[in-house]
């Protein structure tokens, strides 16, 4: 009791140096919990008896997959695969729909509304430069060797770790895209005529050159020999935290030819984009919707067959998602040959999911459903029971405890999230906590099983059905018949919300909207 006290109880008086000292405070607590908590709970597990780690993080992967429904136009087989060995989690939803948000909230177990960190552009290690990450946790309370590979905090400045503070003992760092060279995007933007597009971070179609994803496949794999292979000599007997960080789906939508073959543009599939789609939504929705504003307005005035068309974009962002399925495919071959899939917690999940024309948008930074439903998959031999789905809704925000029960560690008690092994051993166990979900200080989703309640900072409301209403084509929150249905998911909104900046799109009004697709294609021959 006395650590929640602290923790709800540090000051914040609104300015961004306060909540940076208040939130150092609070961290440098955690720290010494981290370090005392050993000996506050005696464990059973000697070093070299916990099981390995594998840690497998993906980029913007939505639930437009096979794994989440047979009919769905991605495939993704060894996600399935992956599934199949243990429990999946079909109603998963990041803490923020932002890269440096949502790793953040998933690393350190804190979300947005304890830390701060609301953005991609809040450099997490200022404001938390005492945080106990999960890599640090293991290795300071299980003895664990910790390596990672690739994207697993938010790239860029934004996610660097505390100076002199690296969570991992090693770490392979995400490698630059390797593009089709300046000027020459596969969209057929040109940089001179179109600044943002012609860019390569902007950039999708079909890839001639090495991955970026294959460069950390084979870090990975040179880890799991080192530590997993016939001689363990090399890792000292210590367990193995690895993390694997694929970048794919991540703009640019890159994959090889023979991926893409798999999609064909003629029979490509579109998400339901029924006009209209934003009248019943208010401002801060809209600015939302209209954070990238020029990928939308450019790609739905293209002609269909055009390389920068939004059907081109959405095939591209299929097979680029399906190339990251493929890397999973690689890892779990690598660990089976390693003979050590059986002493292995493996966890998966996404940071947040991505619209594709869907809503009238092409971007993340929403608070609807397409943006927040991830696939989360953890498979714990001994524990979780192979071919289980889980339906009830949860959060990324519980790995951290999770991973800490799995492993026989003691738990954090600052961690914002709870444990989901209840779950893992009893899928049909109660489970009443909603997943809650947050973009920028004041704005909330809670997802129950049933509705997705989402509360703006305008004091905007929008209520969803998705018993009936799937897509989220219409917003019940006027309807009076709804109103305890509200008042039932206000409950769970954050009683107390630190302080922060919100990205710059969210602080002003929302630009005028292009060519619409309707008009669009009303215009096609």
């Amino acid at each position: 009791m006395f650590w929640w006290k602290v923790k709800f109880n540090v000051q914040r008086d609104g300015s961004y140096m306060n909540l940076k000292s208040s939130n150092k405070a609070m961290k440098a607590i955690s720290m010494f919990l981290a370090l005392v908590a050993g000996f506050l709970f005696p464990l059973s597990l000697h070093a070299k008896d916990r099981p390995n780690v594998l840690f497998i993080a993906i980029d913007d992967m939505n639930d437009w997959t096979t794994l989440f429904d047979e009919g769905n136009p991605i495939q993704t087989p060894n996600l399935k695969r992956l599934a199949s060995r243990g429990t999946f989690f079909s109603r998963a939803y990041c803490a923020s729909p932002g890269c440096n948000p949502s790793r953040t909230a998933i690393m350190t177990g804190y979300r947005p509304t304890t830390s701060g960190v609301y953005g991609n552009r809040t450099p997490w290690a200022e404001i938390m430069p005492d945080a106990v990450t999960i890599p640090k946790y293991f290795e300071l309370n299980g003895g664990y060797a910790t390596r990672g590979a690739g994207k697993i905090f938010h790239h860029g400045a934004t996610g660097k770790e505390p100076k002199g503070k690296p969570a991992f003992q090693e770490f392979f760092k995400k490698l630059d895209i390797r593009g089709p060279g300046a000027g020459n995007n596969y969209n057929g933007y040109k940089p001179d005529e179109n600044p943002r597009l012609g860019k390569i971070a902007f950039d999708w179609g079909v890839h001639d050159q090495k991955m970026i994803d294959d460069d950390m496949c084979e870090y990975v794999e040179a880890q799991m020999e080192k530590f997993m292979g016939p001689s363990t000599s090399s890792g000292q007997g210590k367990p193995l935290f690895l993390a694997a960080g694929i970048f794919n789906p991540h703009l640019p939508f890159y994959a090889p030819q023979e991926t893409f073959d798999r999609y064909p543009f003629e029979t490509v599939r579109m998400p339901p984009m029924p006009e209209g789609d934003l009248d019943d939504v208010g401002e801060m929705a809209r600015r939302m919707v209209r954070k990238e504003y020029w990928i939308w307005d450019n790609t739905t005035a293209q002609p269909r067959e055009a390389p920068g068309s939004l059907e081109r974009m959405v095939q591209a962002y299929q097979a680029a998602a399906d190339y990251a399925d493929q890397m999973v495919g690689r890892l779990l071959d690598k660990l089976d040959a390693a003979g050590k899939a059986d002493n292995t917690v493996i966890v998966l999940w996404s940071d947040h999911g991505y619209h594709l024309g869907d809503k009238e948008t092409t971007v993340k930074f929403t608070l609807w459903e397409k943006a927040n439903r991830v696939p989360f998959i953890i498979v714990a031999p001994g524990i979780t029971i192979p071919g289980t789905r889980i339906d009830q809704p949860v959060g990324l925000i519980d790995i951290y405890p999770t991973l800490l029960e799995l492993a026989g560690l003691p738990p954090k008690p600052d961690n914002d999230g709870l444990s989901l092994v209840p779950l893992l051993k009893n899928p049909d166990g109660k489970w009443v906590r909603p997943a809650l979900m947050n973009e920028g200080p004041g704005n909330h989703a809670v997802r129950s099983e049933r509705w997705r309640y989402i509360t703006y900072n305008t004091g905007d409301e929008e209520l969803y059905d998705h018993r009936n209403d799937p897509w989220e084509h219409t917003n019940l929150a006027g309807d009076p018949r709804y109103a305890g249905v509200i008042a039932e998911h206000r409950k769970w909104l954050p009683k107390n919300e630190a302080e922060g900046v919100a990205m710059d799109h969210l602080l002003r009004p929302a630009p005028a909207p292009g060519i619409g697709l309707q008009e669009h294609l009303s215009k096609r021959p």
